[in-house]
């Protein structure tokens, strides 16, 4: 049978090296993220490819999250942290709440999200290469 199973549709995805992206290589990032309303990032091994943002600054903080400075048009900059599996989105970024995101995935968490009071869903997750 040429038909692939239901079980291989979710491939495995190699996880995100914060080293290499710091560098900007962004290889192990390249790919659509998408969160659970459908919203959709897209990177390539060069960085953020999504149209109408434009990445500014590249920074990592003392949890090994990345803060990347985005500029977004009509709207305001925004931040995309974009935080390793096994790596929690620190509390002070979220008025002391626990982050209500899979931890056990690499996920990207906009700043424009963080207030939403649905972070859970707004979080974007590496879904294809």
């Amino acid at each position: 049978s040429t038909e692939a199973s239901s079980t291989q549709v979710e491939q495995e995805i190699a996880p995100i090296y914060t080293g290499a992206i710091l560098k900007a290589d962004y290889a192990t990032m390249a790919g659509n993220w998408q969160n659970a309303s459908g919203n959709v990032l897209i990177f390539n091994n060069n960085g953020l490819a999504t149209e109408g943002m434009t990445p500014n600054i590249l920074d990592i903080n003392q949890n090994g999250i990345l803060l990347l400075d985005v500029q977004t048009g009509a709207r305001l900059n925004v931040t995309l942290y974009i935080v390793p599996a096994n790596t929690a989105f620190s509390s002070d970024y979220l008025n002391g709440q626990s982050d209500p995101t899979d931890v056990s995935k690499d996920r990207v968490i906009s700043s424009a999200d963080i207030n939403s009071g649905d972070l859970a869903n707004k979080a974007y997750y590496h879904v294809s290469q």
